[in-house]
């Protein structure tokens, strides 16, 4: 099933948290994540991911391949961080039913193996993870203290993934089509980054 694909960084698959689950994201964000305004609270499931001239072949086959791929929920609760060298990126902890994030992430790859740069990043491979901010190793554990009591508990049904573009190096992404899952009870859900 596996189609060449031309992998640029101005396209991403990603999960984005409904508009009405957002704000605290977007407090912490807007002071703390230097990707702030280009991009819309994520997680990554792509990234690089296919030229914008592919996309209605790509959403066609990946809206095929999920179309009875079962909505989830996920819970957001928890602040973790990655370090690179003296930097580091604090994250949310997407938690999700019965490990949907995984399930899901797996399933793209079986329409589209190479697709699995996020795979490859580290050596725990795939990990799904909202930013909020970068940070300094010196001070990373005292800002998820202070934040973690802070933020409340955020809870969603992922019934849909988007595929997002953006024109230049400096603009938002936008959401340029919709994958939609299987789901009992379909909300109409407001995205942020929705034409």
């Amino acid at each position: 099933m596996d189609q060449q694909i031309k992998k640029v960084f101005h396209t991403a698959l990603v999960l984005v948290p409904p508009k009405q689950c957002i704000d605290q994201i977007q407090l912490l964000r807007k002071q703390y994540d230097k990707a702030y305004e280009r991009w819309m609270p994520h997680v990554n499931l792509c990234f690089p991911f296919a030229d914008p001239a592919q996309f209605q072949q790509v959403f066609q086959a990946l809206q095929n391949h999920l179309k009875d791929f079962p909505a989830f929920q996920v819970r957001l609760r928890e602040f973790n961080h990655f370090q690179h060298g003296k930097n580091c990126v604090m994250w949310l902890n997407p938690e999700s039913e019965n490990d949907g994030i995984q399930k899901l992430y797996q399933e793209i790859l079986k329409v589209y193996p190479q697709l699995d740069d996020l795979n490859k990043k580290s050596e725990h491979g795939f990990q799904p993870h909202i930013t909020i901010g970068q940070f300094g190793t010196n001070q990373i554990e005292q800002r998820k203290k202070a934040f973690q009591p802070q933020f409340q508990e955020v809870q969603f049904q992922c019934q849909e993934i988007h595929m997002i573009s953006r024109n230049g190096q400096d603009d938002p992404f936008q959401i340029i089509h919709t994958i939609k899952f299987k789901t009992e009870n379909p909300q109409a859900y407001e995205y942020p980054g929705q034409k």
